[in-house]
Formats: C-alpha cells, sequence, structure tokens
C-alpha cells in the first residue's frame, strides 16, 4: 500500500513539473520562450499565389515553437483552391518548413471546375488558361471514371487522327464524345468499348465524303451504328 501511494505521488510531482515546464514554454516573458521568427516555402508553386500561402503563415510568427498547431496550418493551406495536401515542420529554434503539394489540372469539369489526375474536381477562381483541356460534363460522382474512359477513348481514336474536345455522361448513362473536327460518337455506357473498337474497325469502309465532313455517329446500336448530320 505504501510503495502504491509512493507511485501516485512521484506520478503527480512528475505531471506537476511537466505542467509547470509547458506553462514556462509559452509565457512570452519566461526564458524558455521560443518563438516562431521565420517559414520557409520548400516547393515550387505554379498556381497557388505565394501571398496566400503567406496570408496563411504570418499569423503564426511570435507564437511560441512548441504551442503552434501544425495540423491547424496543414488544414488552413489545403482549403486554398491549388493546394491538394501540405506538410509543416517545426525546425529548432524558430523555423517552420512548409510543403505542399499542387493541384494537377488535365481535363475540365463543365464551366466552373478543373479535374487533377486522380479524378477529383476542384474549383479555382480563373479557369481561362485551361480552355484547351478537355470538358468533362457528368455526375460528379462520376469524375474519376470519366477521365478514366477519357484516356481509354483518346488512346482508341487515335489511329483515326480524332481528337476528343468534350466528354459528357447523362444520368441514364449516355456517353457523348465532341471532336474537333465538329463530329460527335454516341455510346451507352455499358459495352462502350466493344462499340467503338467494332466502330474504329468499320469507319475505313465509310464513303470518302462522310470522312471529310463532320458526322453525328450513333454507336448505340449491336449490330452496327449510324451516321447522321450533327
Amino acid at each position: 500500500m505504501r510503495r502504491r501511494l509512493l507511485g501516485i505521488a512521484l506520478l503527480i510531482s512528475v505531471l506537476a513539473a511537466l505542467a509547470g515546464l509547458t506553462w514556462l514554454l509559452v509565457q512570452e516573458d519566461s526564458p524558455l520562450f521560443r518563438p516562431i521568427k521565420q517559414y520557409e516555402i520548400l516547393s515550387e508553386v505554379q498556381y497557388v499565389k505565394p501571398a496566400e500561402i503567406d496570408a496563411i503563415l504570418t499569423p503564426y510568427l511570435g507564437r511560441s515553437f512548441w504551442e503552434v498547431e501544425l495540423e491547424a496550418i496543414q488544414s488552413e493551406l489545403v482549403r486554398l483552391d491549388w493546394i491538394s495536401s501540405a506538410q509543416v515542420k517545426r525546425s529548432w529554434p524558430d523555423h517552420l518548413y512548409v510543403t505542399v503539394q499542387e493541384q494537377k489540372p488535365v481535363a475540365r469539369w463543365a464551366e466552373t471546375g478543373l479535374v487533377n489526375q486522380a479524378g477529383a474536381v476542384f474549383y479555382p477562381k480563373e479557369l481561362a488558361e485551361f480552355n484547351h483541356l478537355v470538358v468533362l460534363e457528368g455526375p460528379l460522382a462520376e469524375s474519376t471514371s470519366m477521365l478514366v474512359r477519357l484516356a481509354k477513348f483518346q488512346t482508341a481514336l487515335k489511329p483515326l487522327e480524332f481528337r476528343i474536345s468534350a466528354l459528357s455522361l447523362t444520368l441514364n448513362g449516355v456517353l457523348t464524345l465532341s471532336l474537333v473536327d465538329g463530329s460527335t460518337i454516341v455510346l451507352d455506357k455499358s459495352g462502350s468499348d466493344a462499340k467503338l473498337t467494332q466502330f474504329i474497325r468499320a469507319y475505313s469502309k465509310l464513303s470518302t465524303t462522310l470522312r471529310k465532313s463532320p458526322q453525328l455517329y450513333d454507336l448505340r446500336y449491336s449490330n452496327g451504328f449510324i451516321v447522321g448530320e450533327p
């Protein structure tokens, strides 16, 4: 019993000492206080503005080296339009190192968003410089699968020198490929790969007149496809 009481007393003493030390570390008039004096951004950024990062980091200057909440800073950083992930580390005695990963846009999403390489949609304020990207449009939950389909369709259509300008998916599963030359290819979501392969094999059999002008190719048939005006 006595040993147990001594153990409890020792534990209380240790906890009290730690609490006192913690208090000294965060009090500005304490000789042990070490404020954050500077931070350094280790990543090269292309789209996010350094001023946006500065606006988040600057308020943490002057705070205790030990008290500053790294996860809170990281959470604030990833809320910026162009940052997909962030890591903040302390460096004794007064430094923060910041590493950020920018979004990498590979397609547009309708009129207001962009799609990153993982298929996630994000919404930056400025989109003008990304007008050259293929436009995807459909249910938001389908963004990743649509990006995968786009890559497959682009590869499949390359022998025909068709380039996709937009890919849309309706709620009832209709895929529409808009091509740069003005043509349109319509597919069902199910079985789209096989039907597109069938179309590519048969394309050379179409008349030269049809192949020289924009057409609508409706591939939603089991035994072939229909060619009409777009």
